[in-house]
């Protein structure tokens, strides 16, 4: 009977294995990747960030993962291109609507296209966590004023 008991237990966990590595998997695990893009990012290489990303977004279980979303809106906010940056943010959000990163970043976004408004009720929502990124924006709206 404990010969039978190991040998199920054994190919549950064989088969769960098998089962982390396919596409068909819902747990995230970013790609090494990811890792240099955010390396690029600090280094202000925005450009060659964008393109790690967009190689990561490629493949379809990446495409609801907020971080990877928020790196590269936050990205394409840097080199101007706010439209698509906005549209990025906003997937973040929907994906995770308390992503702090995203919520700060997007209330960034709407100071630098006049829409202090929208970043004000930003902060609303983030000055509940008291967290960096609650004074971040914060400062980031006073100094545009």
């Amino acid at each position: 009977m404990r010969f039978f008991f190991v040998l199920i237990l054994s190919l549950l966990i064989s088969s769960q294995s098998f089962a982390a590595g396919s596409d068909d998997d819902t747990t995230l695990v970013k790609p090494t990747d990811y890792k240099k893009a955010v390396n690029l990012i600090k280094k202000h290489s925005f450009k060659e960030a964008i393109s790690i990303l967009e190689s990561i977004l490629s493949k379809s279980k990446y495409q609801k993962d907020p971080d990877i979303l928020n790196e590269y809106a936050f990205s394409l906010r840097k080199i101007g291109n706010l439209e698509k940056a906005e549209e990025y943010y906003n997937k973040a959000l929907k994906i995770d609507p308390k992503h702090k990163g995203a919520l700060e970043y997007l209330g960034e976004l709407y100071v630098d296209t006049k829409r202090v408004d929208k970043a004000k009720k930003i902060l609303i929502k983030l000055e509940k966590c008291k967290c960096n990124e609650f004074a971040e924006l914060k400062d980031y709206i006073n100094r545009a004023n």
